[in-house]
């Protein structure tokens, strides 16, 4: 399936990484509030301890990986 016909065949790669990237940056704005009321409501926590919950939450809300491959040309 082509999903950007609009653009020629060698940057469709390229489109398809940014978008996935710009979905996961919205998702890390989205998740911003969890992080900000665990900071407040666990002071507590070492930064390092808050970055780790930070990483999995995301990792646990985003969308699974398709294992599927991709074809490269040669």
């Amino acid at each position: 399936m082509n999903w950007y016909p609009n653009l020629p065949p060698e940057q469709r790669r390229l489109q398809g990484i940014v978008d996935r990237f710009n979905a996961d940056a919205r998702l890390w704005e989205k998740l911003a509030e969890n992080r900000r009321r665990r900071r407040k409501r666990f002071p507590f926590l070492s930064e390092k301890t808050h970055k780790k919950l930070d990483l999995l939450e995301h990792a646990k809300a985003r969308p699974p990986q398709d294992c599927v491959g991709e074809l490269m040309a040669p």
